[in-house]
């Protein structure tokens, strides 16, 4: 069990390991809705970064931007392998069964060795159907999607870390990096990076529209909020750095200005890297308060409309 945050005072602050469940299906879409949701930004996120290799060539891999414009990429398409898991279980399920339909009306029936609750944190999230317990997914969650398995724990690692770097990616660029390469010296290399790196179609897609994506996907997933997610995220910038040390090692340049260690301000924007970190997981925590309460707030509204229609009938 690994550490997590709690919602509520006094709840076990423990995390287990993600399941299938929470990897691969969604509390308000079917697990086929999600998957092509997936799928398409998947297609998307990987098509843009061809193109881009194809137009710039790999040049532009040395930078940080890219590496997790294609971490993201790399979510989405194992997600959707989740979600499409999800679906054919769904169905071998539905098809092996010889009353479905009993089984999901009669939430007291179902054992609890063959359905987990959703959960955000370490509470549950409750989930109303017509007035009754149970997933809006078409199948309440059997044995089959409760296992942990190395897809469920690596959608949930990334997932983790893409909510935070994407807001990392994006407040570093356009409060930062810009500003500097604006203002600095304009060499034929620091034009072509604002020109084609920066004011572009893609850059738009890479400094904006990927926080768009993943939050998005916050809403409609059952991931947790794990604190433990800090130590891949950690680990990721981490290597970042030490490739971009590397890389001045070799060619006496900085890939980004603010990480030049000859200025005098160097030890107040490395420290200002390591506070942006904390600060953008600490905004994808809020997201998760504000996920669970309107989570919670429609599902107590469905139940209350669902009990004054069966009062009238």
């Amino acid at each position: 069990m690994r550490p997590t945050l709690s919602h509520r005072k006094g709840e076990a602050r423990t995390s287990p390991p993600a399941t299938l469940y929470e990897a691969g299906t969604s509390p308000v879409l079917s697990s086929a809705s999600l998957a092509a949701f997936r799928a398409v930004l998947a297609v998307y996120i990987v098509g843009m970064g061809l193109m881009q290799l194809s137009d710039l060539g790999t040049y532009v891999l040395k930078f940080y931007t890219i590496w997790n414009w294609w971490l993201l990429g790399i979510y989405f398409a194992l997600a959707a392998a989740a979600s499409y898991i999800c679906v054919r279980k769904e169905a071998a399920t539905a098809a092996a069964s010889t009353e479905p339909a009993a089984a999901l009306a009669k939430g007291s029936d179902v054992k609890a060795s063959d359905a987990q609750p959703l959960r955000e944190g370490t509470h549950q999230l409750p989930e109303k159907n017509n007035g009754r317990e149970g997933p809006r997914s078409p199948h309440f969650p059997f044995a089959m999607h409760l296992r942990s398995t190395l897809l469920s724990r690596a959608c949930h690692a990334l997932f983790m870390m893409n909510s935070s770097t994407v807001i990392i990616v994006d407040v570093v660029c356009w409060a930062v990096l810009y500003p500097m390469l604006a203002m600095g010296e304009q060499t034929p290399e620091v034009q072509m990076i604002i020109r084609r790196l920066l004011l572009s179609f893609t850059s738009y897609n890479q400094h904006g529209l990927n926080a768009l994506f993943i939050f998005t996907e916050m809403f409609l997933n059952r991931h947790r909020l794990a604190f433990h997610a800090v130590g891949p995220l950690g680990l990721w910038s981490l290597t970042y750095a030490l490739w971009a040390h590397a890389w001045h090692a070799k060619t006496g340049k900085w890939l980004y200005p603010f990480l030049n260690t000859s200025k005098p301000w160097a030890p107040g924007a490395y420290f200002g890297l390591y506070v942006v970190h904390w600060m953008a997981f600490g905004i994808v925590a809020m997201l998760y308060q504000i996920k669970v309460a309107l989570y919670r707030k429609g599902f107590e509204s469905t139940s209350y409309e669902s009990s004054r229609k069966a009062k009238r009938q």
